[in-house]
């Protein structure tokens, strides 16, 4: 049986969209919806739509962010005797076919823990977002900064720019918004590491990947559509503050840098935070929480 994790947060509307976009047929599927405390009440008919669809329905009591909350599903799944589990967000449309496509891919490639569908936006244009190497230092610097503007080589190679996206190939890693995992990396590979709250996901997943002899494979024969993060455009400062949080942690705890090496970056992301600030009175209203949230940073770098 596949297990559908999809993680809600005061978002029930695309979630419930999300949800009667899966039509698999005879696919043996169980869904895992996960919402992550929200602040809002489901709508109408939404209890109608759990109870015709089977659904599991998991409510943290916080909101514990994309790490903790997406395993709260994994582990019902894997308690409830499922095989293969598939991460999706909630602004993901499903094509048909796309799941049962994914789990027969890991099927045939037993080499193969994590495979990713084929990425399209709402317009129907392909995203190229395959990460086709370790995300390392230099590609924080050259790749995850404005200095892509000058390393455009680089750039290019990293998210595969120059690969043909209608053809199966093998990458570092998948975008976070929709994966299967295979039976057995889902034991060996997970639970997510819950020492982010938002983003980095996909670069530790991808290190972790590694270390067991897994690979993860692009496969366009399984289209989605998505949305592109719908929830965390209401909280754009919120999220731009748990990006530099969860930035230091994957630089710290994975690539095992210096502090000397971390620093610029950080002074990078702050540095953009204050260009933001200067358009947005949303992100001058949150700096002083921004501020909040890095300075436990900066104190941990003074004791190191």
């Amino acid at each position: 049986m596949i297990g559908v994790v999809i993680l809600n947060y005061n978002n029930w509307k695309d979630t419930i969209a999300c949800i009667e976009s899966i039509h698999e047929g005879s696919a043996d599927l169980q869904i895992y919806l996960v919402d992550n405390a929200s602040p809002s009440s489901p709508p109408p008919g939404f209890d109608t739509l759990i109870q015709s669809r089977n659904i599991v329905f998991l409510k943290s009591k916080k909101n514990v962010g994309y790490a903790a909350g997406n395993n709260i599903g994994i582990r019902q799944a894997l308690s409830d005797g499922c095989g293969a589990v598939l991460i999706s967000n909630n602004d993901v449309r499903f094509e048909p076919g796309c799941i049962a496509g994914l789990y027969e891919y890991l099927r045939k490639h037993p080499n193969v823990g994590i495979v990713g569908p084929k990425i399209l936006d709402a317009d129907g244009n392909v995203q190229k977002s395959c990460l086709c190497r370790k995300t390392g230092l230099k590609e924080k610097y050259l790749v995850r900064t404005r200095l892509n503007l000058f390393f455009r080589r680089q750039h290019r190679t990293y998210f595969g720019l120059d690969r043909d996206y209608d053809v199966a190939f093998s990458v570092y890693a998948v975008q976070g918004s929709c994966f299967m995992i295979s039976p057995s990396c889902v034991r060996e590979v997970f639970p997510f590491d819950e020492g982010t709250f938002l983003y980095e996901e996909e670069y530790i997943v991808g290190i972790r990947m590694e270390e067991k002899g897994y690979e993860t494979h692009y496969n366009p024969s399984c289209v989605i559509r998505h949305l592109h993060g719908q929830s965390t455009d209401q909280v754009k400062p919120f999220a731009y503050t748990c990006e530099t949080v969860s930035e230091i942690y994957y630089c710290r705890n994975y690539l095992r840098a210096a502090n000397w090496q971390i620093y610029p970056l950080y002074l990078y992301r702050i540095i953009k935070y204050i260009g933001k600030s200067m358009k947005s009175g949303e992100f001058r209203a949150y700096w002083q929480e921004f501020r909040n949230r890095t300075r436990k940073l900066q104190s941990e770098w003074r004791l190191k």
